[in-house]
C-alpha cells in the first residue's frame, strides 16, 4: 500500500519542518542579520535530506533487510553529499559566511536525525 508507506514520510516531514522552524527562530534571534539567511539555507538543506532519507527508508522498509540497510546507508551518504555541496558552495566565502551555513546544516541534520531513528526498525513479515 503506497498510502501506508507515504504516511510516515508526511508526518516526519511536518515534524521536521516544525523543528527546522524552531531552529530558524532561534537562529533569527541569536545571529546577526547577514548570517540569518545562510542559517536558514543550512536548515532547509538539512530538512530536505532528512525528508528524502526518511522517504527512502519508508519505501524499502517492507523489503529485505539488506535493502532496508542500503536505504539507511543511502541516507547517510545523502547527508554527507549535502555537506560536501554546501562546503563547495561556500568555499570562496570567508568564515563569516561559512560558519552559519555549515553549522546550521550539521546541527539541523543531527536534530532531524532523531525523527529518522523511529523508522530504523524493519517491519516484521507475517
Amino acid at each position: 500500500m503506497a498510502s501506508n508507506r507515504l504516511r510516515p514520510v508526511v508526518v516526519s516531514a511536518v515534524e521536521g519542518a516544525v523543528l527546522a522552524l524552531a531552529g530558524g527562530a532561534a537562529s533569527w534571534a541569536l545571529l546577526a542579520p547577514g548570517s540569518r539567511v545562510r542559517a536558514a539555507v543550512g536548515l532547509a538543506a538539512a530538512w530536505g535530506v532528512s525528508t528524502a532519507s526518511i522517504g527512502a527508508i519508508a519505501m524499502f522498509r517492507e523489503r529485505s533487510f539488506q535493502t532496508f540497510l542500503r536505504a539507511g546507508g543511502g541516507g547517510g551518504a545523502l547527508r554527507a553529499s549535502g555537506l560536501v555541496r554546501l562546503i563547495a558552495a561556500a568555499w570562496s566565502e570567508g568564515w563569516e559566511g561559512q560558519a552559519p551555513l555549515l553549522s546550521a546544516y550539521v546541527l539541523g541534520t543531527l536534530g532531524l536525525f532523531t525523527l529518522e531513528v523511529r523508522h530504523l526498525r524493519p517491519e516484521k513479515r507475517q
